[in-house]
């Protein structure tokens, strides 16, 4: 919020039309804009608490090679990892049959041999489309190295996760979890991104916000520009 009034306040737009803008930011303010527009922004912003800077260009990210076990996951030490929760919602349809249940029917007979009326209960058989909606959390790592620079992507879902041996849990992402500690340990130096320091931290899956894997690489764009800028 403090972002979108600051937005608001320099392109004089109401505050709930820089809502979005500022959520989906995710660090990078604005893109392909001229460098006197670039600086007037970030003189507001300044005004507004908010520190910012120009860059000529935005870091571009390597294609992402798949990784599924620990050996080949770090050769050598990442500079950045950047790891994000998303979920991903998939729609079932089915067609199934609707009508008068088997007790339905018996006591449909039964009320036609007691009263001799066709009396039914339980309504009309008929054909109808149920549609239901699941939810899947999904989380994805990647880990970035430079010189030269490359991506490498974790489907935790994907991984195997063999290595912790006794360590190893029953649940996804607590083993997720403890590849990041590891990772860390290991390179305690490695830039962490926001969904990082939520599962490193413990905190709320739900305070991540990333909506899909555009998220989570926008942000390492802005990581790995901050980097080398």
């Amino acid at each position: 919020m403090i972002l979108a009034k600051a937005l608001a306040a320099f392109r004089k737009t109401p505050v709930q039309d820089q809502i979005v803008p500022a959520r989906k930011g995710w660090g990078i303010i604005a893109e392909h804009v001229g460098s006197e527009e670039a600086q007037r922004l970030v003189e507001g912003l300044r005004q507004s608490g908010l520190e910012s800077k120009v860059v000529p260009s935005l870091a571009a990210l390597p294609d992402a090679q798949a990784i599924t076990r620990w050996e080949t996951s770090i050769p050598e030490q990442p500079v950045l990892m950047a790891a994000a929760g998303i979920t991903v919602t998939s729609t079932t349809t089915k067609t199934i049959q609707e009508g008068p249940s088997a007790g339905q029917k018996i006591l449909s007979a039964g009320i036609l041999l007691t009263t001799g009326l066709p009396i039914k209960i339980g309504g009309k058989e008929r054909t109808v489309e149920k549609t239901q909606h699941h939810s899947d959390l999904i989380f994805y790592l990647d880990l970035i190295y430079q010189d030269p620079l490359r991506r490498r992507r974790i489907d935790a879902q994907r991984f195997d996760y063999s290595f912790l041996k006794e360590r190893k849990l029953y649940f996804l992402m607590g083993n997720f979890k403890l590849l990041l500690g590891d990772l860390v340990q290991a390179v305690p130096a490695v830039w962490r991104n926001h969904g990082a320091r939520v599962l490193l931290d413990n905190k709320p899956v739900q305070t991540m916000g990333y909506e899909s894997l555009q998220d989570l690489e926008r942000e390492t764009r802005w990581l790995l520009t901050l980097m080398t800028a």
